[in-house]
């Protein structure tokens, strides 16, 4: 013999388990942690690839008239105006021994800023920003040139490019 529970007491027990499950599926569909990721706007020197911090660049303007300075460190390619502000121009291809080219029509400045510093770096072409997993991001190269090597933080691969990641601090404390 069946016993019947009171249709109230039912309700109570189907709404327990709604809210089992209910609980289940929230716990199952708690994101995963995200991975910490780094920002970058990759850029083009000779037939390199490079990338800096997008947190690191201002804006990215088209190549101008860029005024030279006599006297001026080998790596500083002149001044430009800014929207009244001057800023230093560094030539990255003389720093990474690069050969040199005329600026084409995608030549660009990237305006950097790094705490009160502030440079723009003569690149020959703004590829693309891109999210970079920290995960993916490795030591720099023991073959570089320690010239140049040392204003590198970094490498990581992006779409079969090996992307160098550069010291803005470094290339700005630069001074001869």
């Amino acid at each position: 013999m069946k016993k019947e529970l009171p249709s109230k007491r039912m309700e109570e027990i189907a709404e327990t388990v709604e809210d089992m499950a209910q609980y289940k599926e929230d716990l199952y569909e708690r994101e995963e942690l995200k991975e910490e990721t780094l920002q970058l706007v990759v850029f083009r020197l000779a037939r390199e690839w490079y990338g800096v911090e997008i947190t690191k660049v201002k804006e990215v303007i088209k190549v101008g008239k860029i005024t030279y300075l006599p006297s001026s460190p080998e790596h500083i390619a002149g001044i430009v105006n800014l929207r009244g502000n001057i800023l230093s121009v560094t030539d990255l291809k003389t720093i990474f021994s690069l050969p040199h080219e005329e600026p084409t029509e995608k030549a660009r400045i990237i305006a950097i800023e790094s705490g009160v510093l502030e440079t723009g770096f003569l690149v020959d072409e703004v590829v693309e920003s891109i999210e970079v997993p920290v995960s993916k991001i490795e030591p720099a190269l023991l073959t570089l040139p320690a010239e140049g090597g040392k204003y590198i933080e970094g490498q990581c691969k992006v779409d079969n490019k090996l992307v160098a990641l550069i010291s803005v601090e470094e290339v700005l404390e630069k001074r001869v």
